[in-house]
């Protein structure tokens, strides 16, 4: 009897080295060199093609959904095509494509702050069709753009990052708050900042509901799992496949509740961004708001943590506009702010060239 015990443990411990292996050799190439993009290197002499090529380097530097960079490009002299690449969507937590159309509107914002830097204007138009193409972007040469807020938006760029550890015990006073507001330079949507314990306790509620509905559901941590084992969320190598298993085979739910709880209970300010419409515009808008608003908090010193879990429960969306103020509009992100008590490692971003499409993508 001890003998088949033994032969069994060996069998599984074997098997599960046998997975680990493969998966590390499975999983596709991750790198952080892309944050090392340097302004001094922009092919001033360059063709105008390439030129476009180095700016977008700038826009794969946006945050998205568990870093799923749902993005393509296609790049046609000084006319750029933002297109959404289905094969990152995330279709358990995220139904309805919202997050995806946030992330991709955070990377034309990203964009537009880099060719307003270097000289471009930039004729945006939304959903210009083909099907999956959120905006197109035509860039024309204007010589030097005069200094500006948006010079230290463009500089943040590159360090931004999420908080993923709790806050400083310090708020930002009201004066920041507001100077915060004017520095993201709010065109469509509104920005919500509140620091009132009883809406945090409910936001708290909320998020842990949240999570415990998740963590029930196999499909939610199996597609959490998949996207943890390429990775892109931090964990590489064996810590990814290590964190893939524990997500998809444990009861990591309370954990995961109990750190939220920590983040929700140590941060000083939750933020809303919300929209008039609910449409896809509306949502690319918001995107493009939110990284607007991470950025001039990157210049503050302050740094956000989006919580989207609220949003994407059904049970626990429905009861997030009685958090906020009536006729708010559509809530599209909320997040925490603060101050970090760590500057937080980057996490690996695509390469420009595994991005670009030489021709748009082709109607399904």
């Amino acid at each position: 009897m001890a003998l088949t015990i033994k032969f069994t443990v060996a069998i599984t411990l074997f098997l599960l080295l046998g997975v680990a292996l493969a998966g590390i050799f499975m999983q596709p190439h991750v790198s952080t060199d892309g944050w090392n993009l340097k302004e001094s290197d922009f092919p001033a002499n360059a063709s105008t093609p390439e030129k476009m090529k180095f700016l977008l380097g700038y826009a794969v530097l946006a945050p998205s959904i568990y870093n799923s960079q749902p993005w393509k490009f296609n790049i046609s002299e000084n006319e750029i095509l933002i297109l959404a690449d289905k094969t990152r969507w995330l279709q358990v937590a995220d139904a309805a494509k919202r997050e995806q159309y946030l992330s991709l509107g955070a990377a034309l914002e990203n964009l537009v702050l880099a060719a307003e830097h270097f000289g471009y204007s930039c004729d945006i138009t939304y959903l210009p069709g083909p099907e999956d193409a959120i905006a197109r972007a035509i860039l024309k040469p204007e010589g030097s753009i005069e200094p500006s807020q948006n010079t230290s938006l463009f500089e943040a760029i590159v360090s931004r990052s999420t908080c993923r550890q709790i806050y400083e015990e310090r708020s930002p006073s009201p004066e920041d708050l507001q100077n915060l507001m004017s520095q993201s330079g709010v065109r469509e949507g509104h920005i919500f900042l509140i620091s009132d314990q009883d809406l945090r306790k409910r936001f708290l509620n909320l998020t842990v509901q949240a999570d415990q509905i998740q963590y029930s559901d196999a499909n939610y941590k199996s597609e959490l799992g998949h996207w943890l084992g390429q990775g892109v969320m931090g964990p590489t190598g064996l810590q990814a496949l290590i964190a893939q298993i524990t997500v998809v085979l444990l009861n990591y739910g309370p954990q995961q509740m109990h750190g939220d709880a920590m983040l929700v209970n140590s941060t000083p300010v939750i933020g809303f961004i919300c929209t008039d419409g609910n449409d896809r515009e509306s949502q690319i808008e918001a995107g493009r708001l939110l990284e607007r608003f991470w950025l001039a908090a990157t210049v503050s010193g302050l740094c956000l943590h989006p919580m989207s879990q609220t949003l994407e429960v059904a049970e626990t969306k429905a009861k997030m506009a009685e958090i906020l103020p009536p006729g708010s509009g559509h809530l599209q992100q909320s997040f925490l702010l603060g101050y970090p008590r760590t500057i937080e490692e980057h996490t690996p971003r695509r390469a420009v060239d595994d991005v670009l499409v030489s021709v748009p993508m082709v109607k399904e």
